[in-house]
C-alpha cells in the first residue's frame, strides 16, 4: 500500500485472481481503513505487521493521496467482483472492523457504486474510447446503450434513436426517475465544440437545432407522445460534442456563457459526462455531504 496507486492496483489484482475469501476480505478491510484514516493500519486479524514498519510506511505517504488512492481501489474492487463473490468477503471484513463502526460505514457506503452499474473501470474504458476512436459515433452510441446512466444519473428508461412517425430521430430520449425527460443529441468526440474565435462551432449549433426541433415536435403532440413515452412533458435537451479539455480559457468561458443564456438546453463535451460521473461515484461511495446550518451571509 505504501507504493500508492500502483501497489494498490496489485492488491486488487491479487484479490481478483486468488480464489480465496481471505485475500478479498483483506483487501476490502485494508482499503476501507486507509480510505477513512489516510493511514496504513492493518488490524491484527489480517496480518502481524510490526508497529515499527507501520510507522515507517506511514511516514513516507501523503495521507490525502493515500485516502484518494485507497478509495479508488476500494470502488474498483467492489465493482470488479461479481455480487456472489463479494458477499462472504464483505461479511468477513465487517467482522474484522467491528471495533471501527466509522470504517464499516465507509465500506458500506462504497457499495453504493454497485447500484450505479458503472465505476472507475467503465469510465477508464470511456476515456480510452474518446481518445482512441474520436470519430466513431456508432461506437459512442453503443457505449451509451450499455451504460445509459452516463447520459443522466437519474435515468430509469432510455430510448435509442426512437422512430416517431419516421420524423426527426434523436440519438436518445431519457426518462428520469421523476418522470421528467431529456432529449440527447451526440456527435463525435473528434468534432469541434468551439471555434478558435470562441464561438460555438457549426457542428455544435446544428446538433443543438436537431435536439430542440425534436423536443418541439414531441411537445406539439404531447398526448400522442405519451403513448410511447409515459407521462411525457416538455423535455430538457443535451448536446454532447467534442471535448472540453481541449478548450483554452477564453473558449471555456464562452461555452459557459452560451449555456447560461440557454433555457433547458446544455451543450457539453464528452469528457464533461465523465467528470460528472466520477464526481457522482465519489459522492455515493463517500456517503457524506457537508451541511452548513444557519450560515450568516450578511
Amino acid at each position: 500500500m505504501a507504493w500508492g496507486a500502483e501497489g494498490m492496483g496489485l492488491i486488487v489484482g491479487i484479490a481478483l485472481t486468488h480464489h480465496t475469501v481471505k485475500s478479498k476480505s483483506a483487501a476490502l478491510t485494508l482499503f476501507s481503513i486507509a480510505a477513512l484514516d489516510g493511514r496504513i493500519s492493518p488490524p491484527p486479524l489480517i496480518t502481524m505487521v510490526p508497529l515499527s514498519i507501520q510507522k515507517a510506511a506511514n511516514a513516507k505517504v501523503d495521507s490525502r493521496v493515500l485516502r484518494s488512492d485507497a478509495s479508488h481501489a476500494l470502488r474498483t474492487l467492489i465493482l470488479s467482483l461479481p455480487t456472489d463473490d463479494l458477499m462472504i468477503p464483505l461479511s468477513q471484513s465487517v467482522m474484522h472492523l467491528m471495533s471501527r463502526q466509522d470504517v464499516v460505514e465507509t465500506l458500506i457506503a462504497a457499495l453504493g457504486v454497485k447500484w450505479l452499474r458503472f465505476g472507475p473501470p467503465v469510465l477508464d474504458q470511456y476515456r480510452r474510447l474518446i481518445a482512441e476512436r474520436p470519430d466513431d459515433e456508432p461506437a459512442c452510441q453503443a457505449f451509451f446503450c450499455r451504460y445509459p446512466q452516463l447520459l443522466d444519473p437519474m435515468a430509469v428508461q432510455v430510448w435509442s434513436q426512437p422512430d416517431f412517425h419516421g420524423a426527426l430521430e434523436p440519438d436518445f430520449v431519457v426518462r428520469r426517475a421523476d418522470d421528467s425527460y431529456l432529449v440527447v443529441e451526440i456527435e463525435c468526440p473528434g468534432k469541434r465544440l468551439m471555434t478558435k474565435g470562441a464561438q460555438l462551432s457549426g457542428e455544435a449549433t446544428h446538433a443543438e437545432k436537431q435536439a430542440v426541433e425534436y423536443e418541439s415536435f414531441l411537445s406539439e403532440r404531447v398526448q400522442e407522445a405519451r403513448t410511447h413515452f409515459p407521462k411525457y412533458r416538455r423535455a430538457d435537451c443535451l448536446v454532447i460534442i467534442g471535448t472540453e479539455a481541449s478548450l483554452d480559457q477564453a473558449q471555456s468561458e464562452a461555452l459557459e456563457r452560451a449555456n447560461q443564456r440557454r433555457q433547458n438546453v446544455r451543450i457539453a463535451g464528452f469528457d464533461w459526462l465523465e467528470a460528472r460521473a466520477r464526481k457522482l461515484i465519489e459522492n455515493v461511495s463517500h456517503g457524506s455531504i457537508d451541511v452548513i446550518t444557519r450560515h450568516r451571509v450578511i
